[in-house]
């Protein structure tokens, strides 16, 4: 709040200490602003801080970004209409879906994909353009962002271990049965018998994802599809990857601990004698 309140008050040319100010009763100044805002189809890459060109090739190219929105297992989409770095303002377009339940402050992810590489970043809500006759919403633009490897769990590989028996469930589906081939404490690769492609989708919420890896751990939570495909040999079954969703955060520390001891040990002895000396 603190941060939304200041920004208000940059926008309304007012700098010392100010009551917050709502949408519904933002100064005459805020409104002239943000109604300003219109869609832009080019922008020149000197108008902008260094540190806004991964926004401004996306605002140029018309890409599409993916959005989460804190607390629910759906993701929406959207485009960047405008980025005003003199108010700290990313104008987004209308999210789709149509999402009703958001309100000013509530926090929303935006991710976008490009060459194996990921950017992303979390930002409140700070307008909706319905109040002030323009489309889309705003929120308050990141100080620093970049594209960054989009694996960044160590992932452990489970193949030449005994088999982790894995449940799935997709939304109107039979639970099918797998075995998980490597793990991460951000999702998992898992191996189906036959050909299930025909129930996957990308980005399809599964609301089961359950497998054991020890007496006293056991993960259950629901997970999104993230890739899939056929494999052929030496025997035919599909290959699924998957994020965690919901898993909950002492879960995660546990899930976290099994990996790095598992990673340990699968580490060539000559590195573990070295380690010791």
């Amino acid at each position: 709040m603190t941060m939304l309140r200041s920004v208000w008050q940059k926008l309304s040319g007012k700098q010392g200490a100010a009551k917050a100010v709502s949408a519904t009763a933002a100064p005459k100044s805020t409104t002239l602003a943000l109604a300003s805002v219109s869609p832009i189809t080019k922008v020149a890459s000197d108008s902008l801080p260094s540190q806004y060109l991964p926004l401004l090739q996306l605002l140029n190219q018309r890409q599409m970004i993916e959005v989460k929105v804190e607390g629910c297992l759906f993701t929406y989409q959207t485009l960047i209409l405008a980025i005003d770095a003199e108010r700290g303002l990313l104008w987004l377009d209308d999210l789709f879906p149509n999402q009703h339940a958001l309100e000013m402050g509530d926090q929303i992810t935006l991710r976008h994909l490009r060459n194996g590489d990921q950017l992303s970043f979390s930002s409140p809500i700070l307008a909706w353009g319905s109040t002030f006759g323009a489309n889309g919403l705003a929120i308050i633009l990141p100080e620093q962002l970049s594209y960054t490897p989009r694996r960044q769990f160590v992932r452990a590989d489970m193949s030449n271990k005994p088999s982790v028996s894995l449940k799935l469930k997709a939304i109107g589906q039979d639970i099918c049965f797998g075995s998980v081939l490597d793990i991460s404490s951000g999702g998992l690769r898992a191996s189906i018998a036959g050909n299930i492609l025909g129930q996957l989708r990308h980005d399809a919420l599964l609301p089961l994802c359950e497998f054991s890896l020890s007496d006293e751990l056991t993960i259950r939570c629901s997970a999104r599809v993230r890739s899939f495909r056929l494999v052929r040999t030496p025997h035919r079954h599909t290959q699924v990857s998957i994020e965690f969703v919901d898993l909950p955060a002492e879960r995660a520390q546990q899930l976290q601990q099994f990996i790095n001891n598992l990673i340990y040990l699968q580490q060539p002895q000559e590195i573990l004698e070295l380690r010791s000396a």
